[in-house]
């Protein structure tokens, strides 16, 4: 019987050769299975096209201005987020952005454009709706059950709970006004797929928050800098990538849940 799956997009060519074969081999499911040889020479393939593309450009993601019936919700937003981590909200085309994440589920992109609401609110989310997580014991474990991964123990009012990261796209500059997308990939995704499947889309630009830090993966201090090199050298990944069919890889990955667990432990007293 085959496992269950998500459909999924991989770029796969700006992934470091070991990262892309451990997720080919052990993330992805493959009809009649795949090796370490097949999963190689579908890496070298890919990487091959990337080192064979031209220099990209260094220019400045162009920013539009914000449509007037969104300002209400820009004030609303900038109200509830505030400095230092968000600077502001522009309003910018996603394809135009540098990607360093290098993969997209494809299923979980269908979430969000099912959703209800303009995409104005669904990329600028102000706050995520709270519901109450099933929760199970299993021996000395509590178990919660999480509809995704973007989630966190945090203490407020004294009290532990597990919070929910924020839900809205958010890019950083990179230096030189090139904007990098840190976070929002599926809901960026959804609606850069929702305005090519309607050409006459009048607004193919989406609300963002700027964001003064990167992503920790991108820091100097990181300790492994490949994916800084790539993400900073002359052929960064671009978020259109995830649409050209010769660059961007779809594959199966395995479906995965997501749980929080506590519990009680005794260690050794030093």
């Amino acid at each position: 019987m085959a496992p269950a799956t998500v459909d999924a997009v991989l770029l796969l060519g700006w992934m470091e050769k070991d990262e892309a074969v451990a997720c080919l081999l052990d993330q992805c499911f493959f009809d009649g299975g795949i090796d370490r040889a097949k999963a190689e020479s579908l890496w070298q393939h890919y990487y091959d096209l990337v080192q064979a593309l031209p220099e990209r450009k260094t220019e400045p993601t162009k920013r539009h201005p914000i449509p007037p019936g969104n300002k209400g919700l820009v004030t609303d937003f900038l109200r509830r987020h505030r400095p230092p981590e968000v600077a502001d909200v522009v309003n910018i085309n996603p394809m135009d952005l540098i990607a360093y994440q290098t993969y997209v589920v494809t299923d979980r992109a269908n979430h969000h454009n099912n959703q209800i609401g303009g995409w104005a609110r669904k990329t600028l989310v102000i706050d995520r709706p709270i519901a109450q997580l099933p929760m199970r014991i299993e021996g000395d474990t509590i178990k919660f059950s999480l509809p995704h991964a973007e989630h966190t123990f945090a203490f407020q009012n004294g009290a532990l709970q597990i919070q929910q990261f924020a839900g809205f796209v958010s890019v950083a500059d990179i230096g030189g006004g090139r904007l990098l997308l840190k976070a929002g990939y599926h809901r960026s995704f959804a609606f850069a797929r929702a305005v090519m499947n309607e050409p006459d889309a009048k607004d193919k630009c989406e609300l963002v928050a700027l964001t003064t830090s990167l992503p920790p993966q991108l820091a100097r201090s990181s300790p492994h800098q490949g994916l800084r090199t790539i993400v900073f050298g002359s052929r960064p990944p671009l978020f259109s990538d995830f649409f050209d069919p010769d660059l961007a890889m779809t594959v199966k990955l395995l479906r995965k849940r997501w749980e929080a667990h506590l519990r009680i432990a005794t260690i050794d007293d030093p």
